[in-house]
């Protein structure tokens, strides 16, 4: 398991400079908003640059030569998962420095509020990593991309009409009206749990009926 994490790091330091090029941006992102656009921002990039790390692995006949190592298929999505998340985490935790550093820099200070704003980024990024992990693994990076790519689309499209439908037609239920951030941050917190948890087995199926 180590030394697959060690693998995808070394493939994500082989993009350093457009990890450096992300991080400037975030800083200048920070100075020139005032919204906590930067986290989210910095914190999907990252996730998306660490599920990325797949199409090396595709390379080349990379999949039957890792397969020649004692590593199971479980073991390497395992793998792979750990690295996404502690590479989303710590997207994260430095788009969140920046974001302090920018406030502090121009006087502002960092409300409960954006705590709240800024934690509620880290199951979003779950949710990304538990769409694309399956599709990549299934469809292979080129295909993923518009798997992907529609996929968004769609979610898009029915939250927009649902969205238009239920304001129009229908009232908002009380409890939902009245609910907390906090309360709100766990159910979004869950619903993030359940995604990855549902996103890793179908992933192991997906390797196990693979043939290398």
């Amino acid at each position: 398991m180590s030394g697959l994490l060690q693998k995808d790091f070394c493939l994500l330091m082989q993009r350093s400079r457009v990890l450096v090029i992300l991080i400037g941006v975030g800083i200048l992102m920070g100075f020139s908003t005032d919204g906590s656009f930067v986290i989210g921002y910095l914190t999907m990039l990252c996730a998306i640059l660490t599920v990325s790390t797949i199409s090396y692995d595709e390379f080349d006949n990379g999949y039957p030569f890792l397969f020649t190592l004692p590593i199971t298929k479980k073991t390497y999505v395992t793998g792979k998962f750990l690295f996404c998340l502690v590479g989303g985490m710590a997207g994260w935790a430095i788009s969140v420095l920046i974001y302090i550093g920018c406030m502090t820099a121009k006087g502002a200070g960092f409300a409960a509020e954006q705590w709240m704003e800024a934690l509620s980024f880290i199951p979003v990024f779950g949710l990304l990593i538990a769409i694309m992990l399956p599709m990549q693994l299934k469809f292979g990076a080129e295909k993923s991309r518009l798997v992907i790519a529609a996929v968004a689309g769609g979610i898009f499209a029915i939250c927009y009409i649902g969205k238009q439908f239920l304001l129009k037609h229908l009232k908002m239920p009380a409890f939902l009206a009245d609910i907390s951030d906090m309360a709100a941050l766990a159910i979004l917190a869950g619903i993030g749990l359940a995604a990855l948890i549902f996103s890793y087995l179908s992933s192991v199926h997906i390797m196990e009926k693979k043939e290398y």
